[in-house]
């Protein structure tokens, strides 16, 4: 063999060798590569197992409308302005003279929050359900306060109480709470399922136990409690009024300040 064919065998020899240290150089990067990529997705999948379980309506439960302090709804939030007076309504949903009051009055009070001439804030209270030996004041004020996130607060407030149990203590049904008063107050569609979600997973219970608390701290201890800018009306001398004298009430009461 010649010295120059001796000379190109040797360099086939060393390109193939070249090549070969090549082709494990990649299949070792690629190895290295999967076993990566599969402990990335190997740590996604372990976080993910590792999170609570997403439970549907849980997300609302603070109301879109609630107080800054989160102790109450507001009605009509956006149509007021500064300096009207504000309007704000204790109530228990099991209480019979809250059902009266409502009855008489919140016609009066929606028409004002509607046009704006009034803040209007409703403030649930939960006490009847321990003297009652019941939980329908706190599911009724779950189910109003997930109505909110609806957008159907006032509706399903006013449903509630044309339902109310004509004997106290009866209590709400389910069926009432999660149907009938939804459909009285025009939550259908697309929005029902969300809403029967919040209801059933009581989402908004601890919005509810807080307004309850709330009010306790700041003095309420019946229902219903009338307060404009800060005064508390007489409630005797409320349901003497007609609804004209009640609106004069409400559109001219002074603060306690």
């Amino acid at each position: 063999m010649t010295q120059s064919r001796r000379e190109a065998l040797r360099r086939q020899q060393e390109s193939q060798q070249r090549a070969k240290r090549l082709q494990r150089v990649i299949i070792v990067g690629a190895i290295v590569l999967a076993v990566v990529v599969a402990g990335v997705f190997a740590t996604i999948f372990i976080s993910q197992l590792n999170k609570p379980s997403a439970v549907p309506g849980a997300s609302a439960g603070v109301p879109v409308n609630a107080t800054a302090d989160q102790s109450g709804i507001i009605v009509n939030p956006g149509k007021f302005a500064d300096g009207v007076p504000k309007a704000e309504i204790f109530l228990d949903y099991q209480c019979p003279v809250c059902k009266q009051f409502e009855t008489t009055f919140g016609p009066t009070l929606d028409d004002l929050a509607s046009k704006g001439e009034i803040q209007l804030i409703y403030r649930t209270m939960t006490f009847l359900d321990s003297n009652l030996r019941n939980d329908s004041s706190s599911r009724a004020g779950i189910a109003a306060a997930c109505a909110d996130n609806a957008g159907a607060f006032a509706a399903y407030h006013g449903a509630i109480f044309a339902g109310q149990p004509e004997t106290e203590g009866t209590g709400y049904t389910t069926q009432q709470l999660r149907v009938d008063f939804a459909a009285t107050a025009g939550i259908t569609g697309d929005k029902l399922t969300p809403f029967q979600q919040c209801y059933d997973n009581r989402a908004t219970a601890d919005f509810v136990q807080g307004t309850n608390e709330a009010a306790s701290k700041g003095g309420v201890n019946s229902t219903p409690t009338i307060m404009v800018n800060g005064t508390k009306l007489d409630n005797n001398t409320v349901f003497q009024q007609s609804a004209e004298a009640f609106r004069q009430t409400i559109l001219t009461t002074k603060g306690n300040g």
